[in-house]
C-alpha cells in the first residue's frame, strides 16, 4: 500500500489532474517495474501513513525526508527525489527586515516572538531546518494543523491570521496560479545555510519485507533515474528546471551518485 494524500503539484488525489502529480507519476515508473507486487494506494494521512510504516504494516512512502529519528523505524531507498530546497513563504512586508542578500534568516525568523509561524504537523523540512526548528520554536507563538494540502496556511497568511511558513517553491506557484482569489502578495524567500536543493527518498518499514521491497527498488532507480522518462515526471510542473544549469548540476553530481 502507497500512502499518499492530496498535496499538489506533487500527488493529485482528486480534481482534474487527479493522478499527474510529479511525485505519482515517477511512482508509477517504479510500479510498472515491480508486477510481482499487488499495488494498492490508499488516501491518508502524513500521520497516518507514518503510524502504518511504524507499525510495520505493508506499506510505503513514496517521498520521505530521511531523518535519524524516522531511521528507527524505516528503511529508506537511494534518493528518489530532488527538489528545490523548502522556503520561507510570507509576505514582503512581513519578512523585508529578515532579508539579507535575497536570503532570509530562520533563526531570527524563529526568535522573533512577534511572529505567528504555521506549519505542518509531523512534516519534516529536512534535517537542517528542523534542527532549527526544535530549537527555537516556541509554544505560544507556533500554529500547526494536520492538512497537507497548504492551500489553508497560504490563505492564513493572506488574511495576516499567521505571518510566515515554510513550504517548497513549487507549492506557493502552485497554490498562486490556481487560486484565482490569492492576493499576489505571499513570496518564497531562501533560507541562509540550505542547500539550493534537496532529497526525497521512499520509506518502507525497517523489517525483511521493508528490506526486501527496497532492494528492489534501489536496483529499479539506479536503471531509471539516468533517463530522460524520469527527469521528465520528475519535473513535472516546473519543466523550467530542465534547462537550469543548477538543477542539471545537482541531478548529475548529487542526486544520481546518492
Amino acid at each position: 500500500m502507497w500512502q499518499t494524500y492530496h498535496r499538489p503539484p506533487g500527488t493529485f488525489n482528486h480534481g482534474e489532474h487527479k493522478g499527474q502529480g510529479f511525485v505519482q507519476k515517477t511512482l508509477q515508473m517504479i510500479i510498472e517495474r515491480m508486477p510481482e507486487y499487488q499495488h494498492k494506494m490508499p488516501i491518508t494521512t502524513l500521520a497516518r501513513a507514518m503510524s502504518d510504516i511504524k507499525a510495520g504494516k505493508h506499506v510505503c512512502h513514496p517521498a520521505l525526508y530521511k531523518t535519524p529519528e524516522r531511521e528507527k523505524d524505516m528503511i529508506f531507498s537511494t534518493a528518489s527525489m530532488l527538489n528545490p530546497s523548502s522556503r520561507i513563504i510570507a509576505k514582503h512586508k512581513t519578512i523585508s527586515a529578515f532579508i539579507e542578500n535575497e536570503q532570509v534568516s530562520l533563526v531570527r525568523i524563529l526568535q522573533d516572538e512577534s511572529l505567528i509561524f504555521g506549519h505542518v504537523l509531523t512534516r519534516s523540512y529536512g534535517s537542517a531546518i528542523d534542527d532549527k526548528l526544535k530549537q527555537h520554536q516556541k509554544i505560544d507563538n507556533f500554529i500547526s494543523v494536520e492538512n497537507l494540502d497548504l492551500s489553508r496556511l497560504f490563505k492564513l497568511i493572506e488574511r495576516d491570521r499567521i505571518d510566515v511558513t515554510i513550504a517548497f517553491p513549487f507549492e506557493i506557484q502552485h497554490y498562486v496560479q490556481n487560486n484565482p482569489d490569492s492576493t499576489g502578495e505571499l513570496v518564497a524567500y531562501p533560507i541562509q545555510d540550505i542547500s539550493a536543493y534537496s532529497a526525497g527518498y521512499i520509506a518502507c518499514p525497517k523489517t525483511p519485507w521493508g528490506k526486501e521491497v527496497i532492494d528492489k527498488i534501489n536496483t529499479i532507480l539506479k536503471e531509471i533515474k539516468p533517463t530522460t522518462e524520469f527527469q521528465h515526471a520528475l519535473t513535472t510542473w516546473r519543466e523550467s528546471e530542465r534547462e537550469n544549469p543548477m538543477f542539471k548540476q545537482y541531478y548529475q553530481e548529487y542526486f544520481l551518485q546518492h
